[in-house]
């Protein structure tokens, strides 16, 4: 596979989606970035892929694809994914999902599931009707994030927090956002799809297909690299949060997803929400085996 993809648009009901493609001789495989980033941010892992044909979608709202003012829940996110699987006759995909992207591909997969393969979760088994009060309890949050017309600061933001991730990957994603796009981005408008998530837990015992979820292996590195080393009050706080909040909340999800999903199984992998990216190779080898798992039946 090449490591440069090629760009184009898929329109669905008026609404143009920005797809970058990896072409390959083997199965599709179609991914899904999460929330508030592009298609680009898969620059590094898909051509680590192997020989997959690989469709990386941008979400309505996102990079270079069309803001309309409504469509975001999760049931519209599906049909667009499902437009883009067929505007490349695409008739049945593995699909790679990072973050909320992970809740829009289950509903493809449960809706139509002689379209899915199998499921990918990347550190996407998340019970969004809590997310709100896990990250207010935080007691050393990042300041927020730059507005993304604001290039210079959200670049040397990510450099910061988030340990380790920053590449050629995320700096295309940054890039994707050119004025344009900025200009008609609203972040009340991708909220809502957040909000779609709280309100309808992901159904994974309504899966028809293998699922594989890698998840983060969290850390006070992971979640506080920037504060490292620390020690004292600091430390202890930050190690209750990580044990009394934040495992509780990612456990109790990957409970219920091993215990619902027909055919699920989870790999931890070192690093934070952008494993796929610090931990490209070994990302990449568990996505290739699934893929190679899979019985000639579900081809």
């Amino acid at each position: 596979m090449s490591g440069r993809p090629t760009g184009a648009f898929v329109s669905r009901a008026g609404v143009r989606l920005h797809v970058l493609r990896w072409e390959g001789d083997g199965p599709a495989l179609v991914l899904l970035p999460g929330l508030g980033q592009s298609a680009h941010v898969f620059r590094e892992l898909a051509p680590a892929l192997g020989d997959f044909r690989v469709i990386a979608v941008t979400p309505r709202g996102h990079g270079h694809s069309a803001t309309p003012s409504g469509g975001y829940t999760l049931e519209s996110c599906a049909d667009d994914l499902r437009a883009v699987m067929d505007a490349h006759e695409v008739e049945r995909a593995i699909l790679v999902a990072h973050s909320l992207s992970g809740t829009v591909a289950t509903r493809l997969a449960v809706r139509s599931p002689e379209r899915v393969r199998g499921m990918v979760y990347l550190d996407g088994l998340h019970d969004y009707a809590r997310w709100g009060d896990v990250i207010t309890q935080n007691p050393f949050p990042p300041p927020p994030r730059p507005d993304f017309d604001d290039r210079d600061g959200t670049r040397e933001w990510m450099r910061r927090y988030v340990t380790g991730a920053w590449g050629d990957a995320l700096e295309a994603d940054l890039k994707a956002h050119a004025p344009g796009n900025v200009a008609a981005w609203r972040w009340e408008l991708l909220i809502g799809l957040l909000d779609d998530a709280g309100l309808h837990p992901t159904p994974y015992a309504d899966l028809r297909c293998p699922a594989l979820a890698l998840v983060a292996a969290e850390s006070l590195e992971t979640q506080f690299g920037w504060m490292q080393p620390m020690s004292g009050a600091d430390r202890e706080r930050a190690e209750a949060y990580l044990r009394t909040v934040r495992e509780p909340w990612r456990r109790e999800t990957e409970a219920r997803f091993l215990r619902e999903a027909p055919a699920g199984r989870i790999v931890q992998v070192e690093g934070g929400h952008y494993f796929f990216l610090t931990a490209r190779d070994r990302v990449a080898a568990e996505i290739r085996a699934f893929a190679s798992s899979l019985s000639p039946s579900q081809t």
